[in-house]
């Protein structure tokens, strides 16, 4: 691969670029490239071309080439000149950006290749798409053989359009260009043509001068070359370098298959590629609106889309699964607490019915305690209405006959207050009470029961009980069923048996503790793992709920229930309360019960 101009100018590298991924990919051979330069722009001299050729034949003689690649920036002179010895009878391909005629001296050895024409006529006309208030066109370009040719061309170009004015800056040093381009006005822009050397004879690359120009300029700069976008320069109708190595590979990898040169014909092509730089866009404020369909925008910031849109689809998915689980779990969550609360409704409508079937149970024995009271009543004021009657005036006998009737009615009050509070339908309410005093309140509901039955009622509390915490109402229910089943277990035992034991105390780790102690038939081992389900009952007419009940109200106030067999006949039913944490107990702030 010989390059007649500087291997690293920015079209070079394109074309070469293109070149080898076209020749790589499509052969399935391995393909070994060198690349030389002769930088005949700078040293045009014919003594460095000689040198140039022995440095060649030197360095490649004896070496197995199978085809030589000429790219060529002004003319055709170095496919024309370049020795038999160094390339021999090889097949060649050239590539020539140029708009000379192919000379037929070229025939001297086998060849083929491209010759791309500047598409002048594309590139006026996208300068009045992008720009249509343009009035005038300064052209720029140089004085050599190739440069003039391509001026002719745009002057060819230029008379045929009314209304646009073209102005030819070839006469002045590249210096005095760049100082005149400074001031231009704004209807105006600038058309750079080729440049090989200024009106001084200075040596120049297109390259140097479009970026150069387009630093200075007061105006939009518009080139022919894609090599040239990314200088400064705008645009235009370019000569797309990377589409021509393309071709020039396949036309390579045609040659080295072995198709004949001869019927590889020269191809000439004046074809353009709409090519604008973004930044020049933005720096003219030019309305990226105005571009034509198909326009190929380079140095374009790419967005956060376009440059991780496969992360950024990942991420989303993964946020959307995210989203839809949460949901899914909120959800689920709101139909578990509806749940839940139907449940504990249910829960308490069912305690609330085991209530009234434990005092429908009692209900014989609290009417025999209420007649207690009400027929004292009933007797003292008949004693009252007779004193009365006699017209005695012994008063101290009156107030003792009062005294009487209050303890009475109070005694009866608390009986109906007792027996109310039971009835009431209520949800489990945390407050502050003490188990003692429940455990009296309640023992004294089940007591006249158990003198009915002629079963001995005990109860034994420890002294300095910390307060307890929780629902008294429920509570009471609990241990109010524990003791009516205890005397249900003993209605089979002769009556010096009958005992049933209430003992209120600590437990080791430190909660409080109700044991209901009786002195019944037991509970059958294959039982015991059974007793708290729901439904599962041991007597003839029981409906298995009682218990369930009992455990559902202990484990809601954090504390737990168990049955143990006593050593001489018997059951023994524990629970256990947590204690109101000191601090809690002085401010009053009660917590919740769960």
């Amino acid at each position: 691969m010989i390059f007649s101009e500087a291997r690293d100018l920015p079209g070079n590298v394109m074309m070469e670029q293109a070149v080898q991924a076209e020749m790589l990919a499509h052969s399935t051979n391995q393909i070994e490239f060198f690349t030389e330069s002769l930088d005949a722009n700078r040293f045009p001299n014919a003594s460095y071309y000689r040198e140039f050729e022995n440095y060649l034949k030197n360095k490649y003689t004896g070496q197995n080439l199978d085809l030589v690649m000429e790219f060529m920036g002004r003319d055709f002179t170095l496919a024309d000149e370049l020795p038999l010895s160094v390339v021999s009878n090889l097949p060649a391909v050239f590539v020539a950006v140029s708009e000379l005629d192919v000379p037929g001296t070229l025939g001297q050895h086998p060849f083929t290749g491209i010759v791309q024409r500047f598409d002048i006529q594309g590139t006026i006309k996208f300068i009045f798409q992008l720009q249509p208030e343009t009035r005038r066109v300064v052209v720029v370009g140089g004085i050599s053989k190739t440069d003039q040719i391509a001026l002719d061309r745009i002057k060819e170009a230029a008379a045929s359009l009314n209304g646009v004015k073209f102005e030819f800056w070839t006469n002045r040093p590249m210096a005095e260009i760049r100082a005149g381009l400074a001031s231009l006005p704004e209807d105006r822009v600038v058309l750079l043509s080729p440049v090989q050397r200024d009106v001084t004879g200075q040596p120049f690359y297109t390259a140097e001068v479009a970026e150069m120009l387009s630093r200075s300029a007061s105006v939009p700069v518009y080139v022919l070359g894609a090599g040239l976008i990314g200088s400064g320069a705008l645009g235009g109708s370019v000569v797309n370098n990377e589409s021509l190595g393309t071709s020039a590979g396949k036309l390579a990898t045609q040659a080295l298959a072995g198709i004949p040169i001869s019927r590889l014909p020269v191809e000439v092509r004046t074809n353009g590629t709409l090519m604008v730089d973004w930044r020049a866009l933005e720096r003219w404020n030019i309305k990226q609106s105005r571009l034509p369909v198909g326009c190929v925008v380079r140095y374009r910031p790419h967005s956060l889309w376009e440059e991780h849109r496969a992360l950024i689809l990942f991420i989303g998915a993964v946020l959307l699964a995210q989203a839809i689980t949460i949901a899914a779990l909120l959800v689920q969550r709101r139909s578990r607490r509806r749940a839940e609360a139907e449940i504990q409704l249910q829960r308490t409508e069912l305690a609330h019915v085991a209530r009234v079937s434990t005092m429908g149970q009692l209900s014989s024995a609290l009417t025999h305690e209420l007649n207690q009271p009400l027929g004292a009543i009933l007797r003292n004021t008949e004693a009252a209405e007779i004193f009365l009657q006699s017209g005695g005036s012994n008063l101290e006998e009156v107030r003792a006959i009062l005294t009487d009737i209050h303890r009475d009615v109070s005694r009866a009050g608390n009986v109906v207050d007792r027996m109310r509070t039971l009835f009431k339908r209520r949800s489990l309410v945390s407050s502050r009470w003490d188990l003692g005093e429940l455990v009296q309140d309640t023992v004294a509901l089940a007591r006249p029961d158990a003198a009915a039955r002629q079963i001995k009622l005990s109860v034994q509390i420890a002294p300095r009980l910390p307060a307890a915490q929780g629902d008294r109402v429920h509570l009471q229910q609990v241990l109010l069923n524990l003791i009516l089943n205890g005397m249900d277990a003993m209605d089979t035992l002769p009556r010096s048996r009958r005992s049933l034991v209430v003992r209120v105390g600590e437990a080791a780790d430190g909660k409080l503790q109700v044991a209901v102690s009786d002195q019944g038939t037991g509970v059958a081992p294959a039982d015991t793992a059974h007793i708290f389900e729901p439904f599962f009952t041991t007597k003839p007419n029981g409906m298995g709920m009682g218990l369930a009940i009992s455990r559902t109200i202990i484990e809601a106030h954090g504390g737990d229930i168990r049955m143990e067999s006593n050593e001489h006949g018997g059951t023994t039913f524990t629970f256990t309360l947590p204690r109101m944490q000191q601090e809690k107990a002085k401010d009053g702030d009660l917590p919740a019960t769960p």
